[in-house]
């Protein structure tokens, strides 16, 4: 009887070892499965971002260089080779339209473990006559709440108008949907940067607004559109470029505001960043603005006066309270034909392939 319980618990006991060594099996299995599914997703994004550098270097080069490169090396911050790419650029329409095709690989091409293969429809879009005849110029929607507004000239949009009827009396022009003005055309941002940095306001500090510089309001704003208006031919003044660097936002009375404001953020050194205009409160601006994010009111008091235009981004014009925003043709050819500044390349679209 001892015997056959002393067998039993022997049987008992080569299972249990047997279960755990199943048990501890699956365990380094599972682990070894996803100690390698995290290597492999870890080589796929760092292919990923590899491609996109090569995207990005392609469309920098352009429109003067549509010459490739292959198997250019990314390193991290300790000097660690961290994956390759190359890329070719076809032409599409000559000075117009490109074609970028990137790939990236990891850890090299010749040994790649993962590769990722992009493509980007690239453009350098021409101002078109329509981009100066709006009082509202935007790449998404258009958005109006209550009836405490009135618009003076047209308005062109990429998205929706809502309402989809704007009240005549208060509404003075023509609504028009267009799909083919989103994205929001970019600007040459170096140059008006440069020409913002060049114009000394009598206080001698300059047009370029930081991020820093509109945390602390200070220096103020132009208070009229004209930095320049003493030559005696009137088509030869030349207007305020003020170039904010971050977004901005503006509350309580804000007196009156003049120029060409563009507020576009760290474009320079983040292409696809947008910055919004949010205005909270009363006051004027006496010029155009162009925000590469929302144009946003929300007009209080004796509302906000916008006398020149609007250009907004993908996010759209969105008009709360009480506002008036006017076209001015005078401001509109001043930035046209004094300023003139023109389009760079951008990416309409892109995909993985």
């Amino acid at each position: 009887m001892f015997k056959n319980k002393k067998g039993v618990l022997l049987i008992l006991m080569y299972l249990v070892v047997s279960v755990l060594f199943v048990f501890l099996g699956v365990f380094v299995f599972r682990n070894m499965w996803q100690a390698k599914a995290t290597m492999r997703q870890k080589q796929g994004m760092l292919a990923f971002y590899c491609a996109e550098a090569a995207i990005d270097k392609g469309v920098s080069k352009l429109p003067a260089d549509i010459s490739g490169e292959v198997n250019v090396s990314l390193t991290d911050q300790f000097g660690n080779i961290q994956g390759e790419y190359t890329y070719t650029t076809t032409i599409l329409e000559a000075a117009k339209r490109w074609k970028v095709e990137g790939w990236g690989y990891t850890p090299s091409q010749s040994q790649a473990a993962s590769t990722v293969h992009l493509e980007a429809y690239v453009s350098k879009r021409d101002l078109p006559d329509s981009f100066w005849e709006n009082a509202i110029y935007t790449a998404g929607n258009v958005r109006v709440n209550g009836n405490a507004y009135d618009i003076d000239g047209n308005i062109i949009y990429g998205g929706s108008l809502l309402p989809a009827a704007l009240d005549p009396l208060l509404f003075t022009g023509t609504a028009t949907a267009d799909v083919s003005i989103n994205p929001l055309i970019k600007l040459d941002y170096d140059s008006l940067r440069t020409i913002a940095a060049s114009q000394i306001k009598p206080d001698g500090s300059d047009n370029v607004y930081t991020s820093i510089e509109i945390a602390a309001g200070n220096p103020p704003f132009p208070a009229t559109f004209w930095f320049d208006n003493t030559d005696a031919d009137p088509t030869k003044w030349v207007p305020n470029v003020v170039y904010v660097e971050t977004d901005l936002v503006l509350n309580g009375s804000i007196g009156t505001i003049g120029g060409f404001l563009l507020v576009v953020g760290d474009v320079t050194t983040n292409p696809s960043s947008t910055s919004e205009t949010v205005i909270n409160g009363n006051g004027q601006i006496d010029g155009c603005v162009y925000s590469t994010g929302q144009f946003r009111v929300n007009g209080g008091g004796n509302g906000l006066n916008v006398h020149g235009g609007v250009w907004s981004g993908s996010d759209g014009v969105r008009l709360n309270g009480s506002v008036d925003i006017e076209y001015d043709l005078d401001y509109m050819n001043a930035i046209r034909d004094v300023i003139q500044p023109g389009s760079t390349v951008q990416v309409i679209s892109w995909r993985k392939l």
